[in-house]
């Protein structure tokens, strides 16, 4: 799940910027804008863990997040309304992380731990390394780096799916 949520947040800063200088901005200007998901996300990210720590189900919360990132995502990709969505989505980008960090230590037993977390780390690694990729080559297909976005949706919504 670590994997796939940070696959949907890589393909933002991966992408969105290329995709927006394909909409006629500027560098500059793209970059700027898709800076505001990671600003806000220094402050979704806190949020979410104490909203998981204090809601009744920390998978539905995990879940919800996931959906909403994941749509807001697609907005993005198929919007004109750029900045207020980058606002909205660097507010729900984080959400899910500390629930999703916490779930290893949830499900691991002591002694089995280090052999989780080694396979856990694995698994994270090669998506990242892979993901990106396929991102640059789904978009070199289409002809638009926005398809690399719904690259990022689809991983999201996996995520409640994984759970």
């Amino acid at each position: 799940i670590w994997a796939f949520y940070n696959v949907g947040f890589a393909m933002i800063f991966s992408f969105a910027p290329s995709m927006l200088v394909e909409r006629g901005w500027s560098t500059a200007a793209a970059g700027s804008a898709v800076s505001i998901v990671l600003w806000l996300a220094a402050l979704s990210v806190p949020l979410g863990g104490y909203l998981a720590d204090q809601s009744r189900s920390r998978n539905a919360m995990l879940a919800t997040s996931c959906l909403a990132f994941a749509a807001l995502v697609l907005l993005l990709w198929r919007c004109s309304a750029v900045l207020p969505t980058m606002v909205v989505l660097g507010l729900v980008c984080g959400l899910p992380a500390g629930a999703i960090m916490s779930l290893p230590a949830r499900v691991l037993a002591p002694a089995t731990r280090a052999l989780g977390m080694g396979l856990f780390y694995t698994v994270y690694y090669a998506t990242m390394l892979i993901a990106p990729w396929f991102g640059g080559k789904l978009s070199l297909w289409t002809g638009s780096a926005g398809a690399a976005l719904g690259l990022g949706s689809a991983a999201l919504l996996a995520c409640p799916v994984l759970l």
